[in-house]
């Protein structure tokens, strides 16, 4: 007979399943455990009280306390004071609005006076020529304008008419590029012709407000391209030494004779004059080249370049020709100008005795 105290042999394996199904069971939760992200920590909570307290009431202080403001953001219609280039001479200009009279204009940003002179005796014989004094606030103000819109060589107009449709305040012509073949040709800071002619003079007007003048050949197409060009004209010859002073020869030329003139000076930086000489007429004789350089030099010009003159040469002003033309003038290509500008008139006016409203 078999003993009742005999061990069960299946015990003992059954107590080492329990055991390993513990430990597995316990491994898995504590790779669980490594393997979550830890949460927030939470608001800690206060500590219930039987005490009732009130909540404490804002106080109010004498001194407002500062609080921060926006920076105020101008209207959608507010007119942003402009940032002019030149703001040397602000006594050239006038303040507010503009101020028009016969022979004059004064804005914030622009100032011209124009002047006649009929001079009976410097030259031997009359000679009436116009010249417009011009300051302006940017260099931008002096600018070009093509007959066609294009500044090629296909066809010309009427000055008049091509002042007008770029509402000129005053304009004379410009150096015929539309006639002229290889000339360089920068108008209002864009390139139209990239070719230089080393027989002829080239004047460079730079967004810097100076303007330059070169004898033909003593600069290159490469040189002139690594400058800020605002406007280059070819035709010349140059009026005036690189020291300011008249030139009193001009060997090369066929045009140095008497003759209907135009030609833009400088003085400096935003301060131009445009001069036109009537010629060939009873009235006017007009004038050499030696007295277009000693004129330009007499009005202070540091530099000046002698543009398409004959009957070219126009003066424009006041929405008419005002120079006379020789035969009447002709049609040319382009022409120099000052564009008028959107002020109202002002409400005051210049008189004998000072200023009046």
């Amino acid at each position: 007979m078999k003993s009742s105290e005999q061990k069960n042999p299946f015990l003992l394996p059954l107590i080492l399943l329990v055991l390993l199904f513990v430990i597995l069971t316990g491994l898995i939760s504590y790779i669980v455990y490594l393997q979550t992200p830890d949460e927030p920590d939470a608001l800690p909570t206060p500590a219930a009280s039987s005490e009732v307290r009130e909540t404490p009431k804002p106080t109010v202080s004498d001194s407002p306390v500062p609080t921060e403001t926006a920076t105020p953001v101008p209207a959608a219609d507010a007119s942003p004071t402009p940032a002019w280039q030149f703001t040397e001479d602000s006594n050239r200009f006038w303040a507010d609005n503009a101020i028009k009279r016969a022979g004059s204009y004064k804005s914030p940003g622009l100032s011209v006076r124009v002047e006649t002179t009929v001079d009976t005796e410097t030259y031997g014989r009359r000679v009436t020529y116009y010249v417009a004094d011009i300051y302006v606030r940017d260099v931008t103000q002096i600018k070009t304008a093509s007959c066609n819109g294009d500044f090629s060589r296909n066809g010309s107009g009427s000055v008049k008419k091509t002042a007008k449709n770029v509402n000129a305040l005053v304009a004379i012509s410009g150096d015929y590029c539309g006639f002229q073949k290889n000339t360089l040709v920068i108008r209002n800071g864009t390139v139209y012709r990239n070719s230089l002619r080393s027989d002829m003079d080239v004047c460079l007007l730079l967004k810097d407000g100076t303007m330059k003048t070169y004898r033909g050949g003593s600069i290159s197409l490469r040189e002139i391209l690594t400058y800020d060009v605002w406007q280059a004209w070819q035709f010349g010859p140059a009026l005036l030494t690189d020291e300011g002073d008249a030139r009193t020869s001009f060997p090369g030329t066929s045009i140095g004779g008497r003759n209907p003139r135009c030609c833009i000076g400088y003085v400096d930086p935003g301060h131009y004059k445009f001069v036109v000489a009537d010629g060939r007429q009873k009235e006017s004789r007009g004038l050499t080249l030696s007295e277009l350089a000693a004129l330009m030099e007499t009005l202070g010009c540091r530099s000046a370049f002698n543009l398409d003159g004959g009957a070219s040469a126009h003066f424009y002003w006041n929405d008419e020709i005002y120079s006379n033309p020789s035969k009447g003038g002709r049609n040319i290509s382009d022409i120099i100008y000052v564009e008028k500008e959107s002020y109202p008139d002002s409400d005051f006016f210049h008189g004998k005795d000072g200023m009046h409203s």
